[in-house]
């Protein structure tokens, strides 16, 4: 089973375990509401009836006022339906007998132990009287004879019940219909989780080539996006480590088959009665193991410059002292080749700064600005003041130009536009020691150029 349906079964375990835990809260928190809903339903019912029976007993009060106990027994037996509807019924009892009850209207079925709870007391919650009590009971008293109205709570539940269900039927359909955006959400979520999993299994593979970049990253695809660009970084830094030791690799292999050719020529040389040949192999090996090694210390400049070791000693430095005496170097050379050099300043310039580092990037910059730039042509080193007490060193040149293709890798070590490493003099680490020494310096340094009308590189302190 491959890495990447590793992943997605993971992810997908993943998102049904948030997707159980979301419905697991989601159905405690509508249990809690759900039970808050039915005492409110209860609460609403026990009012409602509380209110039938208080409206039934000052009625009948009334009647037993200004009439008398028999005619509110005839009116309650010949109008028994509205209580029955009510599912209330209504006793009597002498006002000296008052255990003796005698059902007028209603159920008969009621329990034998009414007769007792007529005795007590109206007190205690809504939810005592309507829940833990079986009845409500209210009293209308007469002058000999007393009517007791009592409903059975529990044939009323009836009502409450079917609105909570109904409630619950509603929740459950919300729950499905939440749970399925819910499941969507989670899955859009960790969208970018599968992209991440697919990124390491071709950074596993070395597929790193093939990645398409995210257009808009949101949410989680931010972080998406990161791990992204540090892997994409990761395969540029692969890449240049790759072609910097195929570059090494060619470098070094030239001088040591110079040196392995003048050896081995000298060596199987018969007439060389003088040991001239020899001695003409040996100065060509020296050459070559110079070469090599020159090589060998640049690149282990460039690797201090990046890693800090070369320390900065920064002093008070007049940037015009330092641009005058690089360019009177190039004078002679730059002459040789009928090249004007010319440095142009508004004002004197005096930065902190380490002026041997810079003198060495400027020497670089204004070498290969010279070596590019065919004869006639000009290379102009120019100083301008910056708005925020700074300094930008601008070296423009009329040569041949970088393509816009190659100019953001100018900067890489050993590289050359020049792929074949055999055109040019130089080992191609100018430009990445430069550009290591103006980063230590706390600049920037970039390059504008236009193929075939020349070059500018900007350093910026």
């Amino acid at each position: 089973m491959s890495s990447s349906r590793n992943i997605k079964q993971a992810l997908i375990s993943a998102e049904k375990k948030l997707l159980l835990r979301f419905i697991g809260l989601l159905l405690f928190c509508l249990l809690l509401v759900e039970l808050a809903v039915g005492m409110l339903f209860f609460y609403d019912l026990y009012r409602a009836e509380t209110k039938i029976l208080t409206s039934m007993a000052s009625e009948y009060q009334r009647i037993l006022k200004y009439d008398s106990a028999q005619r509110l027994t005839h009116v309650l037996e010949a109008n028994p339906e509205r209580l029955i509807d009510n599912k209330i019924s209504v006793f009597v009892t002498q006002a000296n007998k008052p255990n003796q009850l005698k059902l007028i209207v209603g159920d008969e079925m009621l329990s034998p132990d009414i007769g007792s709870r007529t005795q007590q007391k109206e007190s205690g919650n809504w939810i005592e009287r309507f829940i833990l009590n079986p009845y409500l009971v209210v009293q209308v008293k007469g002058d000999t004879q007393n009517f007791w109205l009592v409903l059975d709570n529990q044939k009323r539940y009836v009502i409450a019940f079917e609105n909570w269900i109904t409630t619950i039927y509603a929740m459950l359909v919300m729950l499905v219909i939440t749970s399925i955006f819910t499941q969507r959400i989670i899955r859009n979520a960790m969208t970018p989780l599968v992209t991440l999993g697919n990124l390491l299994e071709k950074l596993r593979h070395d597929k790193l080539d093939s990645i398409e970049p995210i257009k808009a990253p949101q949410g989680l695809s931010l972080v998406s996006a990161s791990v992204q660009e540090a892997v994409t970084s990761l395969h540029h830094t692969t890449t240049v480590l790759n072609t910097t030791v195929d570059a090494i690799a060619h470098d070094i292999r030239t001088p040591l088959s110079r040196i392995m050719l003048s050896s081995q020529t000298a060596l199987m040389s018969e007439e060389d009665t003088d040991g001239s040949k020899v001695k003409e192999a040996l100065a060509d090996c020296a050459e070559q193991a110079m070469q090599a090694s020159n090589m060998l210390t640049a690149l282990m400049k460039l690797n201090d410059e990046r890693v800090g070791k070369r320390k900065i000693k920064k002093v008070s430095t007049n940037i015009n002292e330092v641009v005058e005496k690089v360019s009177s170097w190039f004078e002679d050379v730059a002459e040789q080749k009928n090249i004007t050099l010319m440095t142009t300043s508004v004002e004197e310039v005096v930065i902190e700064s380490d002026p041997d580092k810079l003198t060495q990037v400027l020497v670089n910059l204004v070498d290969n600005a010279i070596k590019y730039t065919p004869e006639g042509g000009q290379v102009t080193v120019d100083i301008e003041k910056s708005c925020d007490k700074g300094v930008a060193i601008h070296v423009i040149d009329t040569g041949i130009g970088i393509e816009s293709r190659y100019q953001s890798l100018v900067f890489e070590r050993l590289y050359r536009v020049d792929t074949s490493r055999s055109n040019t003099e130089g080992y191609g680490l100018g430009l990445s020691i430069a550009a290591a020494m103006v980063d230590n310096l706390g600049g920037t340094i970039k390059l504008s150029s236009q193929f075939g009308q020349g070059s500018q590189f900007s350093i910026v302190l």
